[in-house]
């Protein structure tokens, strides 16, 4: 077993970057981008969908007495 004197080199070495990462540069990239699509179309559809919710319940315009009556769908 050879002494390492010098771990930039060692790490940097192509024979050992598979042993420390394995999959270097084979499919990060493409997943970082399928990461990134699905987590801005996550947050468009949440927001969307939020906003026609808040729409929907101020279209209503409840009472300050509306829950006495017992109004369940706020």
């Amino acid at each position: 077993m050879a002494t390492v004197t010098n771990w930039i080199d060692h790490l940097s070495a192509e024979e050992v970057v598979g042993a420390v990462y394995p999959g270097a540069g084979s499919m990060e990239t493409t997943l970082v981008i399928i990461g990134v699509v699905l987590w801005l179309g996550w947050h468009v559809l949440t927001a969307k969908s939020e906003s026609d919710e808040l729409d929907r319940l101020s279209r209503k315009r409840h009472g300050p007495n509306d829950h006495k009556s017992n109004v369940t769908e706020w």
